[in-house]
């Protein structure tokens, strides 16, 4: 008998000596095959962002090629470049419109204006050479010189065909071309227009017009812009093929012909870099799981009854949210993985990341009670949707997750996220109170969007900021770039507060007429960005960044301070700020403009302050308090933008303003659209019955100014009649204020 259990023991012991060893041999497969798949995975991802770079590089080539012809056609098609080219040839007006103006704003090495007798000007690093002793690479350049003059006479030839076959005659269009070619066997980018003006027809078509030729070189400030751009690594120029350590492509030439050059830089290898960062990692946690597994299966029969019996338990608390009965945040990433590996191209699941709108509100208005029973709510609609395969998720706090299978037409996505927002809509019964709240939804399709489930949701997060950004309560599906958007919104916040230190902004000003176009009444100070590595940032791209990361009120204080410091001496002309409605949330915004003005000694009189409609909708009691305070200063009180809003007679006659400006949208469409000249002429026979003075701004055309004359504005502001100037412009039209004296308009100013 104790033999017999002995031997059993004995067998019971090599029987889990077998099941040790068999669990040691599948994880050590495992570990394996997770290296192997690693490998090739680190491989395939290197593979693609080198794929991706090539492709990255070679966009950003030919996009410099496109960005010669902007440079180049400010000045080509401009009839001032016509009279002092194609009459007679004017170097210095050339050199310092031209050749010196393009390498000092857009770094180009060298610049010609090739005559149909020969080469008339050169400019060689911004200093005028010669045209007998200028560097002019003949064999290069002259086929593309000679296609430009080609392209222009087959051009004029057409047009006065057409002219002669009774055709109202057509203007003729300036003719680019532009390649990358060796120049002195360097390589370049080279590019050529022909000078032709912007109306009328000044030069006879039957010549060969004169033509502006530049040239960049691929060196150093080239390769410092790619850099600056694209972020590579060590981006070198190479005629012989870069080592194999290195990524390239090659230059692409516009002939076949020329000698090969390459553009090769450091690539990133994010596979190679990921994989050697997890490796250690995974051999650790390989080496610990094979030593748990061997101490689980000495306790794995004990437990299995006890397992058994609490997995139903188990399941419910870690998969249901206890608040809304919806799947949570686990459930859901188990739910996601396991369908995503299901998908395809006839298959694919779409992701929707809902947010509510104003939830907050509710929380801090009526109490966190009310909002987990909006929440519960909430939950209950979604899980009542009869949507087939749809599965619904609390993600956390009032955002949601929802996965629905959808065909290959993205219209279903739209007609289930209208579903889904229908439901939110409906009012709610709460506590004795009707809510009614709306929802923002971001969606991710699978594939389309990758295969990685956080990566999905993470996605869907940023097509909700996007939704929400352009108006809440819809639905959007994602696209890369608002990836990109993200990121370059972040970089651009960063930026945005080192610049408020670094002295990188600047004020311009732009200035008002009286709508007879002469007389200048004031200015309108507007702000300006000059980054020292990617140049002039629009304000359309930082001040909205600027209101939504809370940065706005200190630059809208700078600019105001700046504004006061700089215009405090220029006699009694008025000057127009714009603030944000974010500064009104200020409760002492009255405060601080006073001590601003007090500081600097600037009359609260000539001071008048732009808001757009925005902050009047929504009836804001702090908003109205600081704009009562800030009249009562004796500032002047101006609605920006109005029409493109809010606009109600109600606000305005509550709150009584000083001018009106219509809205440049209106102004454009002058012209185009009956209604735009309809809804003018009623704004400003409105703003005269109300003793308001109006503003057009955005006046481009000579027609629109008529108009706006025949219709009785006042003022006017624009670039037909000037330019936003910085402080060293100004005083020209100080000038006209004193005088009442008209300037002539130039196109150097225009630009």
């Amino acid at each position: 008998m104790s033999s017999n259990r002995q031997f059993g023991s004995a067998r019971l012991a090599r029987t889990g000596d077998r099941m040790i060893l068999a669990v040691a041999l599948v994880i050590a497969a495992a570990i394996a095959a997770m290296v192997a798949f690693s490998l090739l995975a680190a491989e395939r991802v290197d593979q693609a962002s080198r794929d991706r770079w090539n492709e990255l590089m070679l966009d950003s080539l030919n996009r410099r090629a496109g960005d010669l012809q902007r440079d180049l056609a400010s000045f080509a098609h401009w009839d001032e470049s016509v009279l002092r080219t194609a009459y007679f040839l004017d170097v210095d007006w050339v050199h310092d419109n031209f050749g010196r103006w393009l390498h000092d704003t857009q770094g180009h090495d060298r610049s010609y204006v090739v005559l149909e007798t020969g080469l008339g000007y050169a400019s060689v690093n911004g200093s005028m050479i010669a045209v007998d002793i200028a560097p002019f690479d003949a064999k290069a350049m002259t086929p593309l010189v000679r296609g430009v003059g080609a392209a222009f006479m087959e051009q004029a030839a057409q047009v006065a065909a057409a002219t002669r076959s009774g055709e109202r005659p057509r203007e003729l269009s300036p003719v680019f071309r532009a390649g990358y070619m060796r120049v002195e066997g360097r390589p370049a980018l080279v590019g050529a227009i022909s000078i032709t003006p912007d109306y009328g027809r000044v030069v006879s078509p039957t010549r060969v017009p004169p033509i502006a030729v530049t040239v960049v070189f691929l060196d150093t400030d080239f390769l410092g812009d790619l850099i600056a751009e694209l972020h590579v690594a060590a981006p070198a120029i190479t005629s012989e093929p870069p080592d194999e350590r290195r990524q390239a492509v090659l230059i692409p030439f516009h002939d076949g012909d020329i000698a090969p050059a390459w553009l090769s830089w450091m690539p990133e290898n994010p596979g190679a870099a990921l994989l050697r960062a997890l490796l250690p990692a995974l051999l650790g946690a390989a080496v610990l799981l094979l030593a748990a597994a061997i101490i689980i299966l000495w306790y794995a029969r004990r437990a299995t009854q006890e397992l058994a019996k609490s997995e139903a338990l188990a399941s419910r608390l870690a998969y249901v949210d206890s608040l809304c009965g919806l799947a949570n945040r686990a459930m859901l990433m188990r739910a996601l993985r396991d369908r995503l590996v299901r998908v395809g191209p006839g298959n694919r699941l779409a992701i929707f990341f809902l947010d509510l709108d104003g939830f907050k509100d509710v929380n801090d208005t009526l109490g966190h009670h009310v909002g987990d029973l909006l929440l519960a709510e909430i939950g209950s609609r979604l899980g009542a949707l009869a949507l087939p395969s749809l599965l619904a998720s609390r993600f956390g706090g009032d955002e949601f997750v929802l996965l629905a299978s959808v065909g290959p037409d993205n219209h279903e996505v739209e007609a289930i996220g209208a579903v889904v927002l229908d439901a939110i809509r409906r009012p709610a019964q709460i506590a004795g109170q009707i809510l009614v709240i709306s929802g923002t939804i971001g969606a991710t399709i699978a594939p389309d969007h990758g295969t990685e489930a956080r990566e999905l949701i993470r996605l869907a997060d940023i097509a909700v900021y996007r939704a929400k950004a352009e108006g809440r309560g819809s639905l959007r599906v994602f696209t890369p770039r608002m990836e990109r958007e993200v990121v370059r919104r972040r970089d651009v916040e960063l930026e945005l507060k080192r610049a408020l230190t670094t002295g990188e902004l600047a004020v311009y000003y732009q200035p008002q007429f009286s709508n007879d176009g002469d007389v200048v009444v004031g200015f309108e100070a507007l702000v300006r960005w000059l980054h020292p590595v990617q140049g002039l940032i629009s304000p359309g791209e930082f001040i909205p960044i600027a209101e939504q990361s809370g940065l706005i009120t200190e630059l809208d204080m700078w600019v105001l301070r700046r504004v006061c410091e700089q215009a405090r001496d220029w006699g009694d002309v008025k000057i127009a700020v714009n603030l944000s409605p974010v500064d009104f949330r200020m409760g002492n915004l009255a405060d601080t403009v006073r001590r601003i003005l007090h500081e600097t000694g600037f009359p609260a009189e000539r001071l008048e302050i732009e808001i757009t409609e925005n902050l009047l909708f929504g009836n804001q009691p702090e908003a109205f308090a600081s704009l009562s305070a800030l009249r009562n200063m004796g500032i002047r009180i101006a609605l920006d933008d109005f029409g493109s809003g809010y606009s109600s007679l109600g606000y305005i006659r509550r709150f009584r303003v000083d001018t009106i400006k219509i809205d440049r949208s209106f102004i454009q469409n002058i012209g185009h659209t009956e209604d735009a000249a309809a809804i003018i002429d009623c704004v400003v026979r409105l703003a005269r019955a109300l003793a308001i003075t109006v503003t057009a701004e955005g006046v481009e055309t000579r027609e629109q100014l008529r108009y706006l004359q025949s219709v009785g504005c006042h003022y006017v502001q624009g670039f037909l009649l000037a330019a936003p100037v910085p402080l060293s412009g100004v005083d020209r039209y100080l000038e006209r204020v004193a005088r009442g004296e008209s300037l002539p308009v130039s196109r150097s100013q225009l630009r």
